[in-house]
């Protein structure tokens, strides 16, 4: 009898150990997201429009505005402080908590995969909505993030500007690297900015433009849908440029445009190329 109960009592301590080794995920409860489309649907907040009013079955919590800032804000600060394990089966753990809830989701991914040495894009991208409206939920976070913000200073992971902004500043590097489905997922981005999103899209396009002009024509069936989006750049740029360094961002397109490319007539049509 003693041994077993010896055996009971070690397998007791040994789960409790094991259990107080996972590490802490940072919370934020399910749905969230959800009461706070209700109450855009409702008229209760200013800002866009939410990016999925009436999408989910479920019913929201009946939680006021101030309560939803301030869950998200402190969540937001947990992931800031949180240091993440090394090892991917417990990297995973941390957001566990946040899973159910969409906006949450998407800031633990962002925190993961900067954390652990951006080495999981493809799990990152994968967590971004796959089309412009759903890519509404981002401006949804900055809106979200604006409104809970203390002090108007973000936690020191989110800073300066916020977690909507750390997502769009991490999947325009992926971009850059042309990573998977990066350039895609940035453009739906893009296309649901407006106000000063739309000028920080802008500005990030600015550098593609003048610096990766082969992905530009590489990847010119996903960014010919924000056509709107580039002449309005392009306009800026030559508002911003000399003649000679509006002439190299045209050359460098030109540079990469073979006859090969069934999209280069368009292309240097649109960028006042000679054919």
């Amino acid at each position: 009898m003693g041994r077993r109960f010896r055996v009971a009592v070690i397998g007791l301590l040994l789960g409790a150990a094991a259990h107080a080794a996972e590490p802490k995920g940072c919370e934020v409860h399910k749905g969230l997201y959800d009461s706070w489309l209700s109450l855009a649907k409702r008229g209760t907040r200013s800002g866009p429009i939410g990016a999925l009013l009436g999408a989910s079955r479920s019913t929201p919590r009946q939680d006021s505005a101030q309560d939803i800032y301030n869950e998200y804000r402190n969540f937001f600060q947990c992931l800031s402080d949180t240091t993440v394990p090394g090892d991917e089966e417990s990297g995973r753990s941390v957001c566990k908590e946040a899973a159910a809830d969409r906006i949450g989701a998407l800031a633990c991914q962002v925190t993961l995969y900067v954390k652990t040495g951006r080495t999981a894009g493809k799990e990152l991208l994968d967590a971004l909505p796959a089309s412009k409206k759903g890519a509404e939920i981002i401006w949804d976070l900055d809106a979200i993030a604006a409104a809970g913000v203390e002090d108007n200073r973000f936690p020191t992971f989110f800073a300066p500007k916020g977690p909507a902004f750390k997502i769009i500043d991490e999947v325009f590097m992926l971009a850059l690297d042309n990573r998977e489905t990066a350039m895609a997922k940035y453009f739906h981005i893009v296309g649901a900015a407006s106000g000063a999103g739309a000028q920080y899209t802008d500005s990030q396009i600015k550098i593609l433009l003048r610096e990766s002009p082969a992905l530009v024509v590489e990847h010119w069936a996903v960014i010919r849908q924000y056509q709107p989006v580039l002449k309005k750049v392009m306009a800026e740029l030559s508002r911003e440029l000399s003649g000679q360094e509006l002439k190299k961002v045209r050359q460098g397109i030109a540079g990469v445009c073979n006859k090969d490319n069934l999209d280069c007539p368009e292309i240097q049509r649109f960028f006042d190329l000679p054919e």
